[in-house]
């Protein structure tokens, strides 16, 4: 599932499978590639894309289901 948060950063985010992390997701940053039409994960500084705690709180909707 693809979201958005508040902050408009994309996320491919799936359930951590923890009961005491029901409130967040595990998720990788993405961004979507206007030339191919699809979602690609958006590398950080060093090049790599670590997963993240994203907050469903702080989610603004939902991109793709």
């Amino acid at each position: 599932m693809i979201i958005e948060t508040t902050c408009n950063a994309f996320y491919s985010v799936r359930e951590t499978g923890n009961p005491d992390l029901s409130h967040v997701w595990v998720g990788e940053q993405v961004k979507f590639d206007k030339k191919t039409n699809v979602w690609v994960k958006k590398p950080n500084k060093k090049g790599g894309n670590r997963p993240q705690l994203v907050s469903k709180a702080h989610c603004f909707r939902v991109v793709v289901a």
